[in-house]
């Protein structure tokens, strides 16, 4: 290609005033097909761990060596492990190699100051902030990239409005002094700084969607939002893509989503104007409640007589329950009710995120039989898909994988396909993966889930199912997709000696993969 050929190629995107949001926003500039990349990054300007990632995750490669229960993780190293670093005694790392970027990249500058404060722990976005401080100060930052990030809103008057900025202005303090930039930057510059981070970050994950901490990237973070997104961040270590969920094309504005867009007209604008301070006019949000999110089984109107007698006992108790913008549905008597019922349900799926795997499987099972016993919720409307997702997740830690098991099938069967319609869409296929790894260990186990079932087999189709979807989902290069090649081959070499022949082997995937659909009612709800 001549070098004139090579400067006319397009940029595969550019950033230019949002149509629908205020400020800039990412554009395409190219068209594009589902499943491709849009952006490529080596690392986000700044990633901050969280408090207990600290402690089994690489600060530079962001490698976490937790055990997975089931080993979900394949990407990750058998024996990987992560050293303290000698200096602040906050960071670790996997490798000499991985202690050395972090030095280089601005570590040594904070080194000597963190360890000062090695037994205090400190909030990641504050960590964060020191960190873009220092590497400012010691021009390990250029100009460009410097503006670029100064330009994101730091929504420094919501905050004062909502009664924060007390708060914020005590944090810049102490990362003035952790950091030792209080003669480089004034006070109101690093309220500004840290109230930027706070307004702007996106999850620091790995590549199975485990969330590690945040990050700031000032073109990343230039994404706006929408609840009907064209796009997604995929993570590889501390490789970013932006990767497109849908056809694209040309001029069109990149989305991702901020919050879950699965959520309820009402919560989901509840929680952008509370964390992110604006009221979401998507192409969903357009519609408000005449979407898939916010379909009930039944009118609030036909809820029973004993079901609407308990709604009234807790608005007796607590007024203000219908009143939440959360669970807000309408103001007639009926609407009331149902605010209050789906309050509770919600408030059982929070109880259960702070209990032991035991105690919260008893909350979710006890929200779940609220919502079938309603009659209200279809089983794709939250919680319900959230509540199963923690139930499968508890029931994992528990050692209760057959109830596990039966909650994965209703959701790959049931509820999958209806909020993540794309087979390639990130969300299906990790939780196929994790479905995939537990059929693979149950098969280890003998148990017989039902009879007829093999469950080698059922594994063997759920990894191939992955192996096909990780290829647009997550790219073929990252590590995810590797691993899960791997072990399609191996999985597939191991059920072809099982059977002798391909043909042979090919019937019984068949066979399995009807087993597979007839389990779908392994649980009623």
């Amino acid at each position: 290609m001549s070098q004139e050929a090579k400067q006319a190629k397009p940029s595969p995107y550019y950033l230019a005033r949002s149509k629908n949001c205020i400020g800039d926003g990412l554009f395409a500039g190219v068209n594009f097909k589902g499943g491709e990349t849009i952006i490529a990054l080596k690392r986000p300007l700044l990633a901050s761990l969280e408090s207990e990632r600290l402690k089994d995750t690489c600060a530079n490669c962001f490698v976490w060596t937790e055990e997975s229960s089931i080993g979900s993780r394949l990407y990750v190293k058998e024996g990987t492990t992560v050293q303290t670093c000698a200096g602040c005694k906050r960071f670790r790392y996997c490798s000499k190699a991985c202690q050395k970027a972090a030095w280089n990249r601005g570590h040594k500058h904070e080194c000597k100051n963190l360890r000062s404060v090695s037994d205090k722990e400190i909030p990641k976005a504050v960590l964060g902030c020191m960190e873009l401080l220092v590497r400012r100060k010691h021009k390990l930052i250029d100009d460009d990239t410097w503006v670029m990030l100064q330009a994101l809103e730091t929504h420094i008057d919501d905050f004062v409005q909502n009664g924060k900025y007390p708060g914020i202005e005590l944090m810049a303090m102490g990362t003035s002094q952790f950091s030792a930039t209080q003669n480089t930057f004034t006070k109101e510059f690093v309220a500004a700084m840290y109230a930027r981070i706070l307004s702007n970050a996106l999850t620091l994950i790995t590549p199975t969607f485990d969330p590690l901490g945040i990050m700031i990237d000032p073109l990343l973070c230039h994404m706006n939002h929408s609840c009907d997104p064209n796009a997604y961040v995929i993570m590889d270590g501390p490789q970013v893509q932006i990767r497109t969920l849908k056809d694209t094309k040309k001029d069109e504005e990149i989305y991702i989503s901020y919050i879950d867009p699965t959520n309820p007209f009402a919560r989901r604008q509840n929680e952008l104007r509370a964390r992110w301070f604006f009221a979401c006019k998507c192409s969903k949000c357009q519609n408000g409640t005449e979407t898939q999110e916010d379909e009930w089984a039944i009118a609030p109107k036909d809820l029973n007589a004993g079901f609407k007698k308990m709604a009234d006992m807790w608005l007796d108790a607590n007024p203000d329950l219908a009143s939440d913008p959360a669970n807000y549905v309408d103001d007639s008597t009926d609407g009331r009710r149902v605010a209050a019922l789906q309050g509770e349900v919600f408030k059982l799926h929070e109880d259960a995120q702070t209990a032991d795997p035991e105690e919260a499987i008893r909350h979710i099972e006890s929200a779940l039989d609220l919502c079938r016993q309603s009659g209200l919720w279809r089983i794709h409307r939250q919680p319900v898909p959230a509540l199963r997702d923690d139930l499968i997740v508890n029931a994992l830690a528990a050692g209760k994988y057959e109830l596990a098991w039966a909650h994965c099938v209703k959701r790959h069967q049931s509820v999958l396909p209806k909020l993540y319609p794309q087979p390639y869409h990130p969300v299906r296929v990790i939780q196929t993966w994790q479905m995939a790894m537990l059929a693979q260990y149950l098969a280890s186990t003998g148990i017989e889930v039902k009879p007829g079932v093999d469950m080698a087999v059922i594994a063997g189709v759920l990894i191939n199912m992955v192996n096909e979807a990780a290829k647009t989902s997550h790219g073929p290069e990252n590590a995810f997709s590797k691993s899960v090649q791997e072990k399609f081959k191996e999985v597939e070499t191991e059920i072809l000696g099982k059977f002798g022949s391909r043909d042979v082997m090919d019937n019984a995937v068949k066979m399995q993969e009807k087993k597979l659909i007839e389990m779908g009612d392994l649980v009623e709800f």
